[in-house]
């Protein structure tokens, strides 16, 4: 496989972890605003969960832009 493919299933690899990691950051914010049923602390678990998962996603995404071959 030439350089060029590797690099492009990587750079899409990596935009598809980028694009989880927006999705779970963006639903962090959005549960808690239209379920109000959680108690405080079940929000506050569940929005540290939320961002532990996008920075965890964002960081997988990065990882995977390290394969980039020259």
């Amino acid at each position: 496989m030439s350089n060029l493919v590797h690099n492009e299933q990587v750079r899409l690899a990596a935009t598809f972890w980028n694009n989880l990691s927006i999705a779970a950051l963006f639903s962090v914010f959005l549960v808690p605003a239209f379920y109000t049923r959680h108690t405080m602390l079940q929000q506050a678990l569940s929005i540290a969960v939320g961002l532990a998962a996008a920075i965890g996603l964002r960081l997988l995404a990065h990882r995977w832009l390290t394969r980039l071959r020259e």
